[in-house]
């Protein structure tokens, strides 16, 4: 996981081994961070994809499969 923060990140091995344990650090939970954010859009696209709704035509209220709740495995099947 260290490796993958720090390349995706645009950091060199370099730059590791001259940071402090607290920056390193912090690029880590930079790295998680993203990693939800990329999970959660991929969850409401697949949601919508599955159910033919738009994303933009969802209210914030609702809750959102795949990232709020279960997704059906039955549904998942016509995806592929």
């Amino acid at each position: 996981m260290l490796t993958e923060a720090i390349t995706t990140l645009g950091k060199s091995e370099e730059w590791f081994w001259d940071s402090e344990l607290r920056i390193v650090w912090n690029l880590i939970m930079e790295k998680r961070r993203l990693d939800e954010i990329r999970m959660k859009n991929q969850a409401i696209y697949i949601a919508s994809y599955v159910w033919g709704h738009e994303p933009d035509e969802e209210e914030e209220e609702k809750e959102v499969a795949g990232r709020d709740k279960p997704i059906d495995e039955g549904m998942l099947r016509g995806l592929f």
